[in-house]
This record gives C-alpha cells, structure tokens and sequence, in this order.
C-alpha cells in the first residue's frame, strides 16, 4: 500500500509488527526501485507509535485493525498522531453483521489452526472481526463519523452469503472500507 501511495505522490510512512520479506516492512525492497523518494518504515505496534503527536493527516490500517487487542486504544493512538481534521481508514479487515458470525469465524479457525498445529492461535487477544456496532461505540468514544463503503468484488463473491445460507453456514465476512472522519 504504501508503495502505490508513493507512486502516487503521495508520502506515506510504512509501520508494521513483521519485518519479513513477503509482506512486513522488508517487502518494501522490491519496490523502492520505482519511487522516486524513499517512504520511511519502522518496526513498531499500533498501540505504541513512535512518532510525535499531530504529525499526519492520515492514518490507514490496511490489513490489520482487527489485530488489536484493545480496538479503542489502538484508535486512541493513531488519533494521538493526526492532525486536526484528520481521517483514519480501516482496509480489508473482516466485518460481520452479528458479534455472533464473527465470534463463528474466531472459533474455526483456531480449531482450523489447533488441528493442523496441535494448539490454538490465539497467544493474542484479538478480536479479529468488526461489526457496524463495534464501529460506531468506537465513534461516540473517540468523536468518530464513519463512513462505510462495500467494495464490488463481482457476482460471485455478492452471492456468498446466499450461498452460505443454502449451505447451513455462517455468513461470510465482508471487506468494507470504514473511513473515519475526525474534527
């Protein structure tokens, strides 16, 4: 992501937890060569940023919101870091209509995760879905306006809830786009 920021013109600044070469803060390398100026990156947790407050006027989560462990804290922290208006996005992180579907999700794929390893991948407490309910508590604590915006995937992916109903299944997440709006 912020490879195609910096293409764009834009300056984007990369954080994340992994350093690795597929997708943590390494994967930069292979495109450093087609920007024309270095984005920097650091090594560091969203609860935890390391940088002065009011200094961006945009902080994104791309793929990893529903990682936190404390979803208010974490928004505490990249509100802490943004200039006054300043917009927060939430990308490809899995939204569920109930606490009850999403809670489904968790449950199968740590026993997903159990039978293939011998243990659970939940060594971290996160929630690992949203819901419009969790979106919008977060928006009165922290004066929040969200906007939701449903991405078009194509026919087949609009019919997997059906599909999943027929099925017996729980409904499948969706990858809304929640831009926040702070004043």
């Amino acid at each position: 992501m912020s490879y195609r920021l910096a293409r764009r013109g834009h300056r984007p600044v990369a954080v994340d937890l992994a350093d690795n070469d597929q997708d943590g803060l390494s994967a930069a390398r292979h495109y450093l060569s087609f920007v024309r100026r270095r984005f920097p990156r650091f090594q560091a947790e969203m609860d935890c940023l390391p940088f002065a407050p009011s200094q961006f006027d945009l902080a994104a989560f791309n793929a990893s919101f529903h990682y936190s462990e404390n979803y208010s804290q974490t928004i505490q922290e990249a509100l802490r870091c943004l200039r006054r208006p300043g917009h927060l996005l939430i990308i490809d992180s899995p939204f569920y209509s109930s606490e009850s579907s999403g809670r489904a999700m968790v449950d199968e794929k740590h026993a997903q995760f159990q039978k293939q390893f011998g243990f659970r991948s939940d060594s971290l407490a996160s929630r690992e879905f949203l819901t419009r309910d969790i979106l919008e508590d977060l928006g009165k604590r922290h004066g929040i306006r969200w906007e939701l915006s449903e991405p078009w995937y194509g026919v087949g992916w609009a019919m997997r809830p059906w599909r999943a109903k027929l099925l017996g299944r729980r409904e499948p997440a969706k990858f809304l786009i929640a831009w926040g709006k702070v004043a």
